[in-house]
């Protein structure tokens, strides 16, 4: 790891707010890895944080997006097929690493980046669980920093597939902020967000980040169905899986 790389935490605030038919919300603390798809052997190589290899942390090819054997390819590549334009000259990725080998991400974020370091388009790489499906959708970076689009994957069994997303996000330096917005019929029924703030990738960060919660992937995936479990019981409408998209 080499202060070169632009490496980076993010740590922060992850939000969910369900605002019909049956309210519900809830905040946890986070943390991203922030990694420059050019220097991803440059993360290191020790237990803590490991390029390929069995660690508290460690990037895995195999956990991203499918495609070419290069990350950064193979975000380009999706980017075009969904209508975006080249070149795209930087690509970070945000996002969860896996965890003494377990890895497990409900929403994994590319941000792409044109000459002179301007963000040109966020893909979101949106997993569910228990499917074990990914989808992704191409976000532009537009002046007011909002763009809609229609839903068209399931995720939580408590919300419609016709629904329409509104993404707002920034370009991250020291903050890094990103909202999605379901509505339905105009009416906003659901709202995610996450705020965050750019640390220096150390190892005193990262035995922090151990002390404090030494499975966070595990943690996450059991507030998932603790959430479901709270929904279901406050009698929230199920909506079966749909294979659209």
């Amino acid at each position: 790891m080499t202060n070169e790389s632009g490496h980076a935490l993010y740590q922060g605030v992850l939000g969910h707010q369900r605002f019909a038919p049956g309210p519900h919300g809830f905040g946890y603390r986070l943390h991203y890895f922030w990694l420059n798809c050019r220097q991803l052997p440059a993360i290191g190589h020790s237990w803590l944080l490991k390029y390929e290899g069995f660690a508290a942390f460690s990037y895995r090819r195999k956990d991203y997006l499918p495609g070419a054997a290069c990350l950064q390819q193979a975000v380009c590549d999706k980017v075009q097929q969904l209508g975006g334009e080249l070149p795209i000259e930087d690509v970070y990725l945000l996002s969860p690493l896996a965890n003494w080998g377990h890895y497990f991400s409900p929403l994994t974020l590319y941000y792409c980046y044109g000459q002179e370091n301007q963000l040109h388009y966020l893909l979101a790489e949106v997993s569910n669980t228990p499917w074990n499906e990914r989808h992704h959708y191409l976000i532009p970076m537009l002046e007011d920093g909002e763009f809609r689009h229609e839903k068209a994957f399931h995720v939580s069994p408590f919300n419609p597939l016709s629904m329409q997303y509104r993404w707002r996000i920034n370009a991250p330096a020291e903050q890094l902020v990103c909202s999605i917005s379901n509505y339905k019929n105009e009416q906003q029924v659901f709202s995610a967000w996450m705020t965050l703030t750019r640390q220096t990738l150390s190892v005193p960060a990262m035995k922090q980040l151990l002390i404090h919660n030494p499975w966070p992937n595990v943690l996450v995936k059991i507030r998932i169905y603790w959430h479901a479990l709270t929904l279901f019981l406050k009698r929230n409408p199920v909506y079966a899986h749909s294979k659209k998209g």
